[in-house]
């Protein structure tokens, strides 16, 4: 049975997560439910929220799995790189203050033609911040000095557009945006090439997972044709959010009780469904991929002979209850209708739409067999 006396809430923020529907599915649960299964986890504010006794999750995300995974055994190695980089972005705001970057700034926007390259590099040089704790300070020096002359040239072209110059704090908070950025970046690039970093342990790959994933904007995780994520620093609002909180939620008991009541699988959904056994009491949650022009979650397609294969077992197959819920498309809609499943059409706002991929008013499909 459930415990309802404490509500959790994810270890991370995911896209198309379920935690603004949380009220609209809590009221539409089964009355009991003994074992929780979930097969397309994600950041888990379902399962989260729920906080089961028994449970069962899986995502084909290697890295999310393992998020998981180490959160449940308190890996020590985790948290050690977890540290490293939480104690590296907070001592990045103490370069931000270091008066030369203002100072050189403000001499750029008297006089575009100075050797802006030049001057920087002798004030950011990493081998006079020995406090860091890099593993390369030559790429970091390279991603610091590339985001602050953008920086430079961005703050500039926008004062003279607006023929108005950034007060003493707007200025340092986007001069501090351009070096948070420039470590954000570099940590973007190590997780994106593990090669030319002599091949990242797991936990450290797991914990620069964690952070671009924080600090990327709107939180959107999404990856370029070579296969690279690309979403770039969420900017000035990001500067002081710090992941030592979350490090503290993590390491909670109550946290960690429920994923040691959890088993976690990295699979195919129907390999998932088919290596556990379902009972009837049993309620299975699905927030699949949706079927869209761009239906990639960390690397792992699913397409439409994906949502044909979800579909046939859904109505063919699942011995279990059921909730699923998924994005209207007209593929999606003749997949299911007719299906003898009960199936109820609601709004779902976005605030977000990146690159125009999501609209911001849509329909969602909720799809119960009970």
């Amino acid at each position: 049975m459930m415990d309802s006396k404490v509500n959790l809430k994810p270890l991370l923020k995911y896209p198309g997560g379920k935690s603004d529907e949380l009220p609209y599915i809590m009221q539409n649960l089964p009355a009991t439910i003994n074992n929780y299964i979930e097969p397309f986890v994600g950041g888990g504010a379902v399962y989260f929220h729920l906080n089961n006794k028994y449970n069962y999750i899986n995502d084909k995300s290697e890295e999310l799995m393992l998020l998981y995974k180490y959160v449940k055994d308190n890996n020590k190695t985790f948290y050690s790189e977890l540290d490293n980089i939480i104690d590296n972005w907070d001592k990045l705001s103490a370069l931000s203050s270091d008066k030369r970057i203002t100072q050189l700034y403000i001499q750029y926007r008297a006089q575009n033609d100075i050797d802006m390259e030049e001057q920087l590099s002798n004030i950011i040089r990493i081998d006079n911040v020995p406090m860091f704790n890099l593993r390369s300070h030559i790429n970091f020096e390279k991603f610091l000095m590339r985001c602050l002359t953008a920086k430079f040239k961005v703050l500039r072209k926008n004062e003279l557009l607006k023929k108005e110059e950034l007060g003493e704090i707007l200025l340092k908070d986007n001069l501090e945006a351009g070096i948070k950025a420039a470590y954000y970046t570099y940590l973007r690039d190590v997780y994106n090439n593990p090669k030319e970093y002599n091949n990242l342990s797991k936990p450290r790959k797991v914990a620069i997972y964690l952070f671009i994933r924080e600090y990327c904007f709107s939180s959107m995780f999404r990856f370029n044709k070579t296969g690279g994520f690309n979403v770039p620093y969420g900017g000035v609002s990001y500067n002081k959010k710090t992941l030592e909180s979350k490090k503290e939620y993590y390491k909670s008991l109550i946290v960690r009780k429920l994923l040691k009541n959890t088993e976690l699988y990295q699979l195919d959904f129907y390999d998932f469904v088919n290596v556990i056994t379902l009972q009837e009491d049993d309620f299975m949650f699905l927030d699949p991929p949706y079927d869209t022009t761009f239906s990639e979650y960390d690397k792992n397609s699913f397409n439409q002979n994906d949502q044909l294969r979800l579909a046939n077992y859904l109505i063919h197959e699942c011995r279990c209850k059921f909730m699923l819920v998924i994005k209207k498309t007209e593929y999606i809609n003749q997949l299911y209708q007719n299906s003898g499943l009960n199936i109820e059409e609601v709004d779902k706002n976005y605030f977000v739409s990146f690159k125009n991929r999501n609209k911001k008013s849509v329909k969602h499909l909720i799809i119960t067999n009970y």
